[in-house]
């Protein structure tokens, strides 16, 4: 990265002041992350104000910041209306210095996972970068965008989303060539009326896409494929995978799932390291993109042998003689119901722990009651809520074999000994139930 701190102020309508001769090389929003020669751009948070961190980024290496406000600095500055909105601006003015093929992703779940997957089928043809773990919102994507460097052929940014208008600014920064969406479910519900609504927001995917754009949806979701997804992509080209072009899956244990695909006329098959239908329909949109940016069968097939499932996404683990499926990174209804099925299929004694799934609003009572009725119907050996809002699941689960704690605390102090060597173990929740502590104690 070559930036003259004058391109960065016209690109970010700023005003420079005290300008020196300096280029930057680098960019940062954390001053533990600085490296000479960086541009350090001060964040607003709820607890704290970057702006007062600015001589810090100075002492250690940056050589300009923005800023909100003029303050004495050892650095020249380039003062704006907003660090946030300039951060994108900035990007999105970097990302089109690059002539690269662009792939967005975004949907109630399993955006992460698809990303990885589409990241490691475009790495066998293109010079690729990809969204920085899960660095999906008006921070993580510019960053994101930021690593781009000469030589890079493809991009692949995961998008999203709280708000209905957050996902239109990203994908007008991201400008893409192909945009993706895998799932309409009720993950940040809580702001939203109902499901359309987040579709609507899910759909400003398209607001940046190129004019001769692809967009490549899960032909499974009625809400995708439905009419007021069909007005929104109507200017694209809208292509819909859908179970029609998974030729055959067969699961094998735990660890992974063979399937063959045909998409545009191709036979493709994979192996996904990873269990579940859900995982093998997101593999069909990350195939389909590779064969829309004209990779080969071979190379779609090599990319998966290379992909590594992201940490706390249905990997499996052995602690002692017992199976972990360890989702504990997120959770959604959706989510919840296909993880209970992968638990459901396993030979032996069956145990999930589930816990709460935040930000579903005015529907979370009716959602928890829905899993927890669901697992009731799953054949498990052992059901194990945790959480305040679990307690609904709890409730709901029909037969006896259950047991509910009130905080990861409390399980981990008093129901550990609950779980038997052999067992197979579900263990699932939203991230801020920070379910990783009961795997921490298990190891």
């Amino acid at each position: 990265m070559k930036l003259s701190l004058y391109e960065i102020a016209t690109a970010v309508s700023g005003k420079l002041v005290n300008p020196l001769k300096q280029t930057i090389t680098s960019i940062s929003t954390d001053t533990r992350t600085i490296i000479p020669g960086a541009l350090f751009v001060p964040i607003k948070g709820e607890n704290f104000d970057g702006h007062n961190y600015i001589q810090n980024a100075a002492e250690r290496g940056a050589v300009c910041a923005l800023s909100e406000v003029e303050m004495a600095a050892d650095i020249p500055l380039i003062i704006v209306n907003s660090t946030r909105k300039a951060l994108m601006d900035l990007a999105g003015y970097y990302r089109r210095l690059f002539d690269i093929k662009v792939v967005a992703i975004t949907g109630s779940a399993g955006k992460t996972t698809t990303k990885d997957m589409i990241a490691g089928i475009l790495e066998q043809k293109y010079k690729t970068k990809k969204t920085m773990k899960n660095f999906n919102n008006d921070i993580g994507l510019p960053l994101s965008i930021f690593q781009l460097e000469e030589g890079d052929e493809a991009l692949v940014l995961e998008m999203g989303m709280n708000h209905g208008g957050e996902i239109h600014e990203l994908s007008l920064t991201g400008a893409p060539d192909i945009a993706v969406i895998t799932h309409i479910g009720d993950a940040h519900i809580e702001n939203f009326e109902n499901r359309e609504g987040i579709l609507n927001a899910k759909l400003e995917i398209v607001d940046g896409l190129k004019p001769n754009g692809t967009v490549i949806l899960n032909g499974d979701d009625p809400l995708l494929t439905g009419a007021i997804a069909a007005i929104k992509v109507k200017p694209f080209i809208a292509k819909y995978p859908s179970n029609e072009n998974i030729l055959l899956t067969t699961p094998v244990g735990l660890e992974k799932t063979e399937c063959k695909f045909n998409w545009a006329g191709q036979d493709v098959n994979i192996t996904v390291p990873l269990p579940g239908a859900h995982m093998v329909k997101n593999a069909l949109l990350a195939v389909a993109v590779g064969i829309e940016l004209g990779c080969t069968p071979e190379q779609i097939t090599k990319g998966f042998e290379t992909f590594a499932p992201p940490a706390g996404r249905l990997t499996v683990e052995k602690i002692g003689n017992k199976t972990i499926i360890n989702d504990a990174y997120n959770a959604n209804p959706a989510s919840m119901k296909e993880a209970i099925k992968i638990l459901a299929t396993e030979k032996g004694r069956k145990v999930a722990i589930l816990g709460d799934m935040n930000e579903l609003g005015h529907v979370a009572e009716e959602r928890h009651k829905e899993v927890g009725a669901f697992a009731g119907e799953a054949g498990l050996d052992l059901f194990i809520a945790v959480g305040g809002l679990s307690k609904h699941m709890y409730d709901s689960f029909p037969h006896t074999n259950k047991i509910y704690f009130s905080t990861v605390e409390e399980f981990i102090t008093a129901g550990m000994h609950l779980l038997k060597e052999d067992d197979i173990v579900l263990i699932k929740a939203s991230r801020g139930m920070a379910f990783e502590r009961i795997i921490t104690k298990l190891q």
